[in-house]
């Protein structure tokens, strides 16, 4: 009987091997298929998701056929799609037909606009200029949640893009289906009218949460040359529209804003009103699209991250404000985290504080963002492949209202400045691109403080060129970067001396040195990269970048650190077929070796990646880095180079089906030195619950924990200092327990897909515990306690709020360093749009920050003294309406 038994399960094993494999549909009739569109005239269906009317049954061809992707790629669905297009001189129609085994198991959640991560979808991308590049998606799933996105071949995706569509779902229980409508209109689309052959690329996608499942029109392997290149085609688009339409969305605000009382201040009164009104616009010229912006307003953003910055560098924010997302792929120009265009330079903060100002005797009002007059941009590709990107900006000349002793002054806090980017590219149907990018800040500085640390002009100008060989299966990549700054002598003398550059490192005074009678700075950065990707299972890349000591963006764009020569190899192994318990695989292994301009090397790391994804669509990411022989330029501020000993970086993440209602996500990074003396680790678990079909819940909890016994802590004026350092200062550092808690907390009500509530809240506390309080000495001795000389007994005392050091015949005093940082933040926003593209807006802005210096107090009495502090309140009333001519 047991022999009967294994061989019934032997048959049973080869007929479902046999049927599966049978299942498996050619490439051939997969990939790059076509679907001939067509022009209509006539009545037009009404915008209700139903396909029955007449417009639908009785004119065109359903394309089905659809191929599985997820799980098993090239499989046959497990139900049935069928699409069918039409066009007229004002809108493509879409509409998808889905069958469902199980109807009962739709997933119908509304989510919030542009959130595509629940229920079951689809989705149509159109790659309209058929050169490979981008493509703008459209999404809309079972609740009639609609998604607008750009997605370029590279796979990098712009969710902030927003077109004004139609879409409507219906369901159909009685025949386990259901079916999506779409109406795009032209005007929202960017494209050639007069094409040399009438084809786009088209991508039709299904998902289906139920079982994981995604279907494609036309297959987009999961090892493939490119996303967009990928893309089927759409023939018969040939006699289109011209590229026509203008767009006002003009907006008009109020706002109160309610904050604490300043004791004799005359500009913190405890309330305010306010208000504004300004134009966005949209004007179609031929093969080119003009977006203006004036007297912009942004207050229904989502507030930026708390972060508590000890490093030299600058802190790093995302893009959130839509004029600058839209088209931002065009526009992007970087060399790793080296960028030449940083939108958030434009309306940033003002450059000047007020000196002076204690808030008892002498106050000032200062506002939180440069004001934007205006700004345009002018983005779009013509017929012969060449894309175009400009951007110009004028921000205001900001002043700050300030009183001292009872006498009132204007002082100016950022000058009036003009910002403006150019980017051209040039495409030969996805295997060339040969490109350009230029920018230039103008400031009309007119104060003399504002021209001793601004410099009046920056220009940056870039090249890169493209070549792909083999079907794009390998590539050369090639980037050139020119910088220049010209301003003052004490402008260029700040620059120098700034973290970017640091040209008064003693290490570097071989080659380096801070000159006092330079007008401009200069310097050149890139890259060049060869490699193998596409369709393989194996791929590699060899990079060669370079940053010279003169480089700089930071006008414009946004880099950390110059002078620097950077060697990278890569290797990456990519399992697409199902293996055991994956669905996914991916090993990477990467070595990299780094030296400056004076060739002395300062890092040498190699690091191993695995990426995967479970059947069950559970995803893991994790990576390994050694770092030895690092020499650290930036630690001491400006002070000798520092050897940091040997350290293994840790990353990781993990998380469960994005999908499903509740999932849970942990993600941990940490350092840990040989020595044992330094340690950073942080753990951030998440949850998030879908509750219902309209309503997101999420927690994300961030806990750090840093022990740094070599944290900078300031430069110090003395007597003397011992041999290596210049005789004047004293590098100070010391040993810090830093404990940093947050949590993040948002809440999503979408009582349709029009109407929405958003909460976003985060509580954020940080305290730091600083002792052996040390100098920098022999600092790149490779034996650790000849680094620094540790003062101890005499050689430092404590006395009202700071340290005195007497040591060697010097002298030098410091405040104690310990901090406690409280802040909390919240945003509350409704959100209506009552209209297509005319929307309203309710926000409730909330913060209460404090920081107390030199002193450590407890997680608890932290969150106590958060929560009863002062608090400023911002309500905002925001409508605009969207004119489309």
């Amino acid at each position: 009987m047991k022999y009967r038994l294994s061989f019934v399960t032997l048959l049973l094993s080869c007929a479902l091997g046999k049927a599966q494999q049978d299942s498996i549909v050619p490439f051939e009739a997969a990939y790059k298929r076509v679907y001939n569109i067509t022009k209509v005239t006539g009545a037009k269906p009404v915008m209700d998701g139903r396909l029955d009317e007449d417009f639908w049954t009785k004119q065109g061809e359903w394309s089905d056929r659809f191929v599985q992707i997820i799980p098993y790629e090239r499989q046959m669905p497990d139900a049935p799609t069928r699409v069918k297009l039409f066009y007229d001189n004002k809108y493509i129609y879409v509409g998808v037909y889905c069958k469902e085994s199980h109807p009962e198991k739709m997933n119908r959640f509304i989510g919030n606009r542009d959130d595509n991560s629940m229920g079951d979808l689809i989705s149509v991308a159109f790659d309209t200029y058929h050169d490979y590049r981008a493509a703008p998606e459209f999404n809309i799933n079972l609740g009639g949640n609609k998604t607008d996105l750009v997605v370029t071949d590279k796979l990098n995706v712009n969710l902030s893009w927003n077109a004004v569509w139609e879409g409507k779902t219906h369901i159909d229980m009685a025949d386990s289906s259901w079916t999506a409508e779409l109406r795009i209109p032209f005007s929202q689309l960017r494209y050639n009218q007069h094409s040399d052959d009438g084809i786009w690329g088209l991508h039709v996608r299904r998902i289906r949460r139920q079982n994981n499942e995604v279907q494609n029109w036309s297959m987009i392997p999961l090892k493939n040359n490119g996303h967009v290149f990928s893309f089927g085609e759409m023939h018969g688009m040939d006699d289109l529209p011209k590229p026509r339409g203008i767009e006002f969305l003009p907006y008009v605000m109020g706002k109160y804003r309610n904050e604490p009382k300043v004791a004799g201040s005359p500009y913190q009164k405890g309330h305010s009103w306010g208000g504004n009104v300004g134009l966005d616009a949209k004007f179609a010229l031929s093969d080119f699209t003009l977006d203006l912006t004036v007297n912009p307003d942004y207050g229904q953003v989502e507030l930026d991250p708390s972060v508590m910055n000890l490093t030299a560098y600058e802190t790093f924010y995302d893009e959130k404000r839509p004029f600058f997302l839209e088209g931002k792929h065009i526009l992007d120009f970087a060399n790793g985290s080296d960028m030449m265009f940083y939108t958030r330079r434009i309306g940033a903060a003002p450059s000047y504080t007020p000196q002076g100002i204690d808030n008892i005797n002498s106050f000032a009002d200062s506002k939180d963002n440069v004001p934007i007059i205006g700004a345009l941009k002018l983005t779009g590709t013509n017929r012969r492949g060449v894309t175009v990107g400009v951007v110009q900006s004028v921000t205001a000349r900001s002043s700050a209202n300030v009183t001292r002793n009872g006498i009132e002054d204007v002082e100016v806090v950022e000058p009036l400045t003009n910002y403006t980017v150019a980017r051209v590219q040039k495409n030969w149907k996805g295997n060339s691109l040969l490109g350009g990018m230029v920018t230039s800040v103008n400031r009309a500085l007119d104060q003399p403080y504002l021209e001793d640390f601004m410099v009046r002009n920056a220009f940056t100008a870039g090249i890169d060129f493209t070549q792909y060989f083999k079907n794009r299966l390998y590539y050369i990549d090639v980037k050139g970067m020119f910088s220049s700054l010209n301003g003052s002598k004490e402008a260029i003398a700040v620059r120098q001396t700034s973290p970017v550059h640091y040209y008064q490192r003693a290490s570097a005074s071989g080659y380096l040195g801070v000159d006092p009678d330079r007008r401009s700075l200069n310097g050149t950065g890139g890259y060049v990269k060869v490699g193998r990707k596409g369709n393989a299972k194996w791929a590699f890349s060899e990079t060669f970048s370079w940053s010279s000591p003169g480089f700089d963006l930071n006008d414009m764009g946004y880099m950390k650190e110059a002078d620097n020569r950077t060697n990278e190899t890569e290797v990456v192994y990519r399992q697409t077929d199902i293996w055991k318990l994956f669905r996914y695989n991916a090993f990477t292994f990467t070595q990299k070796n780094q030296w400056n301009y004076g060739g002395t090397p300062f890092s040498n790391d190699v690091a191993l990646r695995w990426q995967s994804m479970t059947m069950s669509r559970y995803e893991m990411d994790m990576k390994e880095t050694f770092v030895w022989n690092r020499l650290d330029s930036r630690l001491l501020r400006g002070g000798w180079d520092m050897r940091l000993n040997p350290y293994f970086q840790t990353s990781v993440k993990v998380n469960t089906d994005k999908a499903k209602r509740m999932m849970f996500m942990l993600k941990y990074e940490g350092n840990h030195n040989l020595d044992g003396y330094n340690r950073f680790n942080t753990l951030s678990p998440s949850l998030t619950f879908r509750l219902g079909n309209h309503v997101y819940l999420s927690g994300q909890v961030d806990y750090a924990w840093n022990t740094d016994n070599m944290q900078y802590v300031g430069t110090l004026t003395a007597s003397a200092s011992p041999a290596r350092t210049d005789p004047s200062l004293i590098y100070l550092m010391g040993h810090m327990d830093q404990k940093t808690y947050g949590l993040t907390m948002r809440l999503q009500v979408n009582l349709t897909p029009d109407i929405s509530i958003q909460f976003y809240g985060s509580p954020f506390t940080s305290t730091a515990k600083f002792s052996d309080f040390k100098e920098a000495a022999d600092t790149e001795s490779r034996t650790y306690d000849k680094r620094f000389h540790l003062f101890s007994g005499d050689e430092i005392g404590y006395s009202d709020g700071s340290y005195h050091l007497k040591s060697g015949g010097r002298e030098a005093s410091f405040r104690n360093p310990d901090f406690s940082f409280n802040e909390f933040r919240s945003n509350l926003v409704a959100r209506w749009e009552y209209l297509p593209g005319s929307t309203i807006y309710f926000v409730w802005e909330h913060r209460m920050s404090n920081q107390d210096n030199h002193r450590v107090t407890g997680w608890g009495n932290n969150l106590d003294r958060m929560f009863g502090l002062p608090a400023t309140n911002t309500f905002m009333l925001k409508m605009n309406y969207w004119f489309n001519l």
